[in-house]
């Protein structure tokens, strides 16, 4: 594998992160909110005779904070793409804070969208027979974006020109 220069300037350099479109803050205060329903109901149905089903209606709002306890915690995995003249380094790091370093050589790599379906893509980092999918996490507008830019800086390396 080639190594990364330090002394070289980046031409290009991501982080990228999935996007979760509710804070912490926000689905705390749904939780409580689901949770405030839920015992007003549960005290309902208790006053009815129902009491067993004011157990399970806790259950259901453990299971909800659990739920979003779990996707919280995949938000925190990453990656980063730091491209310099001769080599591209894709960093990934996991949920649990492992990282996970590729390097590729910038002659030979190439960026491909892999079509899963009529709708879906994978974006891929090719080099030497060896792939590596790269933001699975991404939209796909996101990704095409990102393939675009890819390609675009790659040129730029590989021909020479200025950054």
């Amino acid at each position: 594998m080639p190594r990364l220069p330090r002394t070289e300037k980046p031409v290009f350099k991501t982080d990228l992160h999935p996007q979760r479109s509710l804070t912490r803050r926000g689905a705390r205060r749904l939780v409580l909110c689901v949770g405030g329903v839920t015992t007003s109901l549960g005290l309902l149905f208790w006053s009815m005779g129902a009491w067993p089903i004011a157990g399970f209606m806790g259950v259901d709002v453990a299971l909800l904070s659990f739920a979003f306890h779990l996707n919280f915690e995949a938000a925190r995995c990453g990656e980063i793409i730091e491209l310099r003249r001769s080599v591209l380094r894709l960093t990934r790091i996991s949920a649990r804070g492992k990282r996970e370093e590729f390097d590729f050589q910038t002659y030979w790599l190439q960026v491909v969208l892999k079509p899963l379906d009529e709708t879906r893509h994978m974006l891929v980092l090719r080099s030497h027979g060896c792939e590596v999918e790269i933001a699975p996490f991404l939209g796909e507008e996101a990704k095409q974006e990102l393939a675009q830019t890819l390609r675009e800086k790659l040129l730029i390396c590989r021909n020479g020109l200025p950054a």
